[in-house]
């Protein structure tokens, strides 16, 4: 029996558009409007005259959920959190069982144990996956470390512990109980703002974390070239989480959590150009837009402009 690998090829591409409108994983929830500003029909247009097959599933109706007023604290939340990481679960799953590639949309970062999680049990790749996970954040709360975060250090701050098995049960365990993905083959690339726990985390699981420092030394091409390496070594699929916050706050204005300084779109968009072309690329996500934010469509523009690059046509596709 041919695998889902062995099926897709850098000519047959095919993706699926899921928005994840869920801003409960943070304390603002402004984010959960980011799926909704994107523009459907000129993202579509844009992955068909890539020759690319898409359908727009859009936003899964997440911020519907609970009323923001009646609920203020990340213990409120935690529920709807987990209610809409489980159904965005079965979209990447199901994305990936009928050969699409899922382009998640979000909303906040949180969305990452879902998309994963769903990629990888749809692949039947269970610590077997390389992710490249570029944000100005690490992401790598536990629950007990989570206090020290900002802003209380909601359950967007905590993805990236999920998804290597660490945390509370109700989020390491979407989509299955045991770790979706191996340490070694992660990346993290452009991180400037994070607590000494999540630092701890990282170094003692041997997460790879290019900081923003060393990016700007070495350059964007040559360190996203070892993490693309790192996440297809040996491995069934890979995948780019994004964090629209990573990029240099003139770039992107309209993000959940603004920092000073960012990579800058004119370098990452040329390395990774072409990504979904690779024969294990598996998903995309982009996360934290939030267009309350947005400073004239800035933001919106380049989740539109990464999307576009990601699906662009090689020269031997043409």
């Amino acid at each position: 029996m041919n695998t889902i690998s062995e099926k897709l090829s850098p000519r047959a591409c095919k993706a699926e558009i899921i928005g994840y409108d869920s801003g409960w994983g943070c304390g603002n929830y402004l984010c959960e409007d980011g799926p909704a500003s994107v523009r459907a029909d000129h993202v579509l247009h844009q992955l068909s005259i890539r020759d690319v097959v898409a359908k727009w599933r859009g936003p899964l109706g997440l911020k519907f959920l609970g009323r923001h007023d009646a609920l203020t604290t990340k213990e409120d939340t935690l529920p709807l959190v987990v209610e809409g990481l489980r159904r965005l679960f079965n979209c990447t799953n199901n994305a990936i069982e009928n050969e699409y590639i899922p382009v998640v949309i979000g909303g906040d970062h949180a969305s990452a144990i879902g998309t994963w999680s769903g990629v990888v049990a749809g692949l039947r790749a269970a610590q077997n996956f390389g992710l490249i996970w570029l944000d100005a954040h690490l992401d790598a709360h536990t629950y007990e470390t989570s206090k020290y975060g900002k802003w209380g250090g909601w359950w967007h701050g905590q993805p990236v512990s999920a998804l290597v098995g660490e945390g509370l049960p109700q989020l390491t365990g979407i989509g299955g109980a045991r770790p979706t993905l191996s340490p070694e083959h992660i990346s993290m690339i452009g991180i400037h703002s994070f607590e000494p726990q999540e630092k701890e985390f990282v170094q003692k699981h041997n997460i790879r974390v290019y900081y923003l420092d060393e990016v700007r030394e070495r350059g964007f091409k040559e360190v996203y070239a070892e993490a693309l390496q790192r996440a297809t070594t040996g491995t069934a699929g890979f995948g780019m989480s994004i964090d629209i916050d990573c990029f240099d706050p003139e770039a992107a204005p309209g993000v959940g959590t603004p920092e000073k300084a960012g990579l800058i779109p004119a370098e990452v968009l040329p390395s990774i150009k072409a990504a979904a072309r690779h024969p294990l690329f598996r998903a995309l996500e982009i996360t934290e837009f939030n267009p309350h934010n947005d400073k004239n469509h800035k933001t919106r523009t380049l989740v539109e402009d990464i999307i576009g690059s990601v699906f662009a046509k090689t020269a031997s596709d043409d």
